[in-house]
């Protein structure tokens, strides 16, 4: 933008006048007397609001748009020139610009002077360029607890969240954050991770404990350790920062959080609805006195975590043994949208259970043309028949162990259709297979489960594509089961 040439006054008469015109300046240009030549005008400049008259808490923050503008009698102004010290200047040819102010550490307010002046095309410089003092003031920036990341009021151990923080003079001025749980003591943390994991440092004690920051998706623990959080309790969390100006945010607070303790070296993960989970517990709970238990399915998978890593990470971290219980049912992650199998959500933090000796129960199903590339490298499947009809297991059909040990033929108390065998991994070896009836045209392997040992002939994993709490018609042989997998060949 800039102001258009000023047109000699010739170009708006007609041709007669013009020749007249031009008669009458040869013949003053033949007249002209020593001194007479014309001299250039300088421009003049104007700085738009032209004084602020602000003081207090009405002064501006860092962040102010101004305009400017320039005028030449005897030409055009082809740009301005802009300085806050009046020495130093920087060539535009804009009109106007928002300008971000830097204050100095410390300082709660500050006046700059800003100084323009305007550029004629003979390269005339305004004599006396426009002054504008402007009065700024600090604004306090704002911290957050951003509540889609927040888990819903149970965790087992781990809490994640995610926080925010933002000012008006903008956010590259806030240079410190801090966090509080509960009653315990202001703790800063890194101000540019905006992600973090608390971890207690005794998770099987009760009552206020101590808890190591994790950032990011990092499985790495952070040197920062905070005070005041409790297991199995209710707690709240509040996060502040402050800025260059050493000017803090209101504390936001969380919504509570019940935190359970750990209890056991068995973590039971439930996938399904409440009614479901039941029917597991009712019969795990006759052979295993304890165990920490996850209940991810209920309320619409309300408890299940936001962040599968690094939450469910860290929380394997904690035991040695994993119960999965899930079905053929998508689930929709609250952060990402995604929407896939629990167990494939959830097979990443397996792989890695399994790659620290962890050891692995797994029950679930499949819908006929299931897509499973996402969880056949972490389990012992290779992938299922693609073949249309449909596999049934009927309640005088049975599936049955084909290794030794003390496993049960197990048979359902209502007929299974669309059952999901499967063929295995090349590492795995089958456990299970069935008694399948055949609806045509389907065709297929019959395994239903299998298992993986490590080398030194550990049993560290155990698979079924079957729901198992349907195999419920003789109660006690699932228990014989349970009992035989977790409690003996787990026991290692």
């Amino acid at each position: 933008m800039g102001a258009a040439p000023a047109a000699p006054i010739f170009f708006m008469l007609s041709i007669r006048s013009y020749w007249f015109l031009s008669t009458f300046v040869l013949l003053l240009l033949g007249c002209e007397r020593q001194g007479d030549r014309f001299t250039n005008r300088e421009p003049d400049t104007i700085i738009t609001p032209i004084e602020i008259n602000l003081t207090g808490e009405n002064r501006l923050n860092s962040v102010i748009f101004i305009s400017w503008t320039g005028t030449d009698q005897d030409g055009f102004i082809k740009g301005f020139e802009i300085s806050l010290d009046n020495q130093n200047w920087a060539f535009t040819e804009e009109y106007d610009s928002i300008f971000r102010f830097e204050l100095e550490s410390g300082a709660d307010t500050l006046d700059i002077d800003l100084y323009v002046r305007a550029i004629d095309n003979e390269d005339n410089v305004d004599p006396t360029p426009a002054l504008l003092t402007i009065p700024l003031k600090n604004t306090p920036p704002v911290a957050e607890i951003l509540e889609r990341s927040f888990p819903a009021d149970t965790v087992n151990l781990v809490t994640t969240l995610e926080w925010e923080g933002t000012d008006l003079d903008g956010d590259e001025t806030i240079v410190k954050a801090f966090l509080k749980i509960n009653d315990g003591s202001w703790t800063e943390i890194d101000v540019a991770q905006p992600r973090i994991s608390l971890v207690p440092d005794d998770p099987e004690a009760t009552g206020s404990v101590s808890a190591t920051v994790y950032y990011g998706d990092a499985l790495v623990p952070s040197s920062v350790s905070i005070d005041g959080l409790k297991l199995a309790d209710t707690n709240r969390f509040y996060i502040k920062v402050s800025d260059i100006a050493l000017a803090e945010s209101t504390p936001d607070t969380s919504e509570s959080l019940y935190i359970k303790e750990k209890t056991s070296e068995l973590l039971v993960v439930s996938g399904v609805p409440l009614s479901v989970s039941q029917r597991y517990r009712s019969r795990l709970s006759m052979v295993v006195s304890d165990y920490d238990f996850a209940d991810y399915g209920r309320d619409g998978n309300l408890y299940m975590v936001k962040f599968w890593t690094p939450t469910f990470d860290l929380l394997l971290q904690h035991y040695d043994k994993l119960f999965f219980i899930s079905d053929q049912s998508n689930v929709t992650n609250a952060i990402s949208g995604l929407d896939a199998l629990m167990l494939e959500f959830a097979s990443p933090s397996i792989q890695l259970f399994s790659n620290n000796s962890g050891k692995s129960l797994i029950t679930t199903s499949f819908a006929q043309d299931q897509i499973i590339t996402g969880i056949t490298s972490t389990l012992p499947l290779d992938s299922l028949s693609s073949a249309k009809g449909q596999a049934r297991i009927l309640p005088d059909s049975v599936i049955y162990p084909v290794v030794s040990g003390n496993y049960p033929d197990l048979s359902p108390s209502t007929v299974i259709t669309g059952a999901s065998p499967f063929y295995i991994s090349a590492d795995a070896e089958p456990f299970y297979r069935a008694d399948l009836t055949i609806i045509p045209p389907w065709q297929g392997p019959n395994v239903v489960g299998a298992r993986r040992v490590n080398g030194n002939n550990n049993i560290y994993q155990y698979f079924f594509s079957v729901e198992l709490y349907k195999f419920d018609k003789n109660p006690t042989d699932l228990e014989t089961l349970y009992d035989q997998i977790l409690n003996n060949d787990f026991n290692w």
